[in-house]
């Protein structure tokens, strides 16, 4: 696994914990596209929806840390975009969807759950995708820092330096007072006046779908 900017991040943290990210490989008319997501059970990825809206042909998993296109790949049986993603109005707002996986990821994948209280976002941020970075898509660890967090939509902006092509639908996680958390799904990039940063809107107030 690639580790990018970890100064931020305390040392305690078992970086192999972070096997719940994983590559998901899209097949489209006109080609084949890659993103990341997250494990929250073991067959059970969530992603960004504009990862998987339009016309797809075929959607497979790996929990590989870099990308083989002949590698070992999961199937799906299906994938839900969050009903209120409305990608005409907003390409980050409730960006979420979910896949349902052909057969279990392996058993030694570890999963967290997500953060239930998302008012007090003080801690060390961690996100992790697939990106391609050097020509390769590799599970890379970022460690991005609090901007602010846009209301009423709850989209959480990070200045956030490296993300890139694949990145979408990766994991945001919070590591606060020793604990790591699932908070939010990393949607897209802006270069604003502010700089460049990331919205990623935050997943406490949508658990009922996730959890569905």
């Amino acid at each position: 696994m690639t580790t990018t900017n970890l100064a931020n991040v305390s040392p305690n943290i078992d970086w192999s914990n972070f096997n719940s990210t994983v590559l998901i490989e899209v097949t489209r008319p006109e080609g084949v596209f890659t993103s990341s997501g997250v494990a929250l059970n073991k067959d059970t990825i969530l992603t960004a929806a504009h990862c998987l809206r339009g016309e797809v042909l075929k959607v497979r998993v790996t929990t590989a840390s870099s990308y083989n296109p002949k590698g070992k790949f999961i199937g799906i049986k299906t994938y839900e975009l969050h009903p209120e993603y409305e990608p005409e109005h907003s390409n980050f707002q409730n960006d979420l969807a979910k896949i349902r996986l052909t057969s279990p990821l392996p058993e030694e994948t570890n999963y967290y759950s997500v953060m239930k209280n998302d008012r007090d976002l003080t801690g060390n941020f961690v996100r992790i995708g697939y990106g391609a970075r050097d020509s390769r898509n590799a599970r890379t660890m970022i460690t991005p820092v609090f901007k602010e967090v846009t209301e009423p939509q709850r989209i959480l902006e990070l200045h956030d330096m490296y993300s890139f092509s694949g990145d979408s639908g990766g994991p945001v996680f919070l590591q606060q007072k020793g604990q790591l958390y699932l908070v939010a799904i990393h949607s897209t990039l802006s270069y604003g006046p502010e700089g460049r940063y990331s919205y990623n809107p935050l997943l406490a107030a949508h658990r009922t779908w996730i959890y569905a």
